[in-house]
């Protein structure tokens, strides 16, 4: 005889002390919930097909390059640029030369709104700069520094 309850969801047996369970009764509850778990594995229930895709694509992009020393280098990126930071591995973001009156910058914003000293957004990517001597007004580009590493992380445009 199976239980005289139910479980709501699954229906599983839930035996009262009046109840004469057979081994049958346990094997169905198993092969149920066997069945339950498969499914799920196989079909990830527990995600929407939108979660899916976000999941594999985390909509940011991290990436990298070596400079090369050039005064001017386009990064190529995949997608539009909604946000962008760049900066050099193992430096500060920016470092003040106080003995030559110049200022370094290793690292900068973009936006399509505008962004900061040393870096421009192109139509699929990112130009970065170098500054080779002395500037006007004291701030040295140091975005493409030959044998340097760059990390950037790209927010896309929504």
């Amino acid at each position: 005889m199976s239980s005289s309850n139910k479980t709501n969801y699954l229906g599983l047996n839930q035996f009262v002390g009046s109840d004469k369970p057979k081994m049958e009764d346990f094997n169905a509850d198993n092969r149920l919930l066997d069945e339950k778990i498969q499914q799920h594995i196989q079909s990830q229930l527990h995600l929407t097909e939108q979660q899916r895709e976000r999941l594999e694509n985390p909509g940011y992009l991290i990436g990298s390059y070596t400079g090369d020393g050039t005064t001017k280098r386009t990064i190529s990126v995949a997608q539009p640029i909604g946000f962008g930071f760049v900066f050099m591995v193992g430096e500060g973001l920016h470092y003040a030369v106080t003995t030559l009156g110049e200022n370094h910058i290793f690292s900068a914003v973009m936006t399509p709104q505008g962004c900061s000293k040393g870096v421009s957004i192109t139509s699929g990517g990112f130009t970065v700069l170098q500054s080779g001597s002395s500037t006007p007004d004291g701030k040295k580009n140091m975005l493409n520094q030959s044998g340097k590493k760059y990390i950037y992380l790209i927010l896309p445009a929504l």
